[in-house]
């Protein structure tokens, strides 16, 4: 027991009531978060992610979608410091 049980007199239902409640709520959020998952397809295609790492071709679908996402990155880079320089 608790300190505060012993000293109080007090027994663990309030606390028991409390851990469940939050026991409760942890796995009604779960399940909602699997049926989320499911409604938005994240579990349909799991048997070809494992193979998507392995692609590091640089004119496969991963590599021209890096690559775009670096010119981005440059060209947004660019513009800031071309507004820096001359503001």
């Amino acid at each position: 027991m608790c300190p505060n049980c012993i000293l109080n007199q007090a027994g663990l239902q309030g606390g028991m009531y409390v851990a469940f409640g939050v026991c409760g709520i942890f796995f009604v959020v779960a399940i909602i978060g699997i049926l989320w998952a499911f409604k938005n397809g994240e579990f349909e295609d799991m048997e070809a992610i494992k193979f998507d790492m392995m692609d590091d071709d640089e004119d496969g679908p991963n590599g021209v979608r890096a690559r775009l996402a670096a010119e981005k990155a440059r060209m947004k880079n660019m513009s800031s410091v071309k507004e820096v320089t001359n503001g």
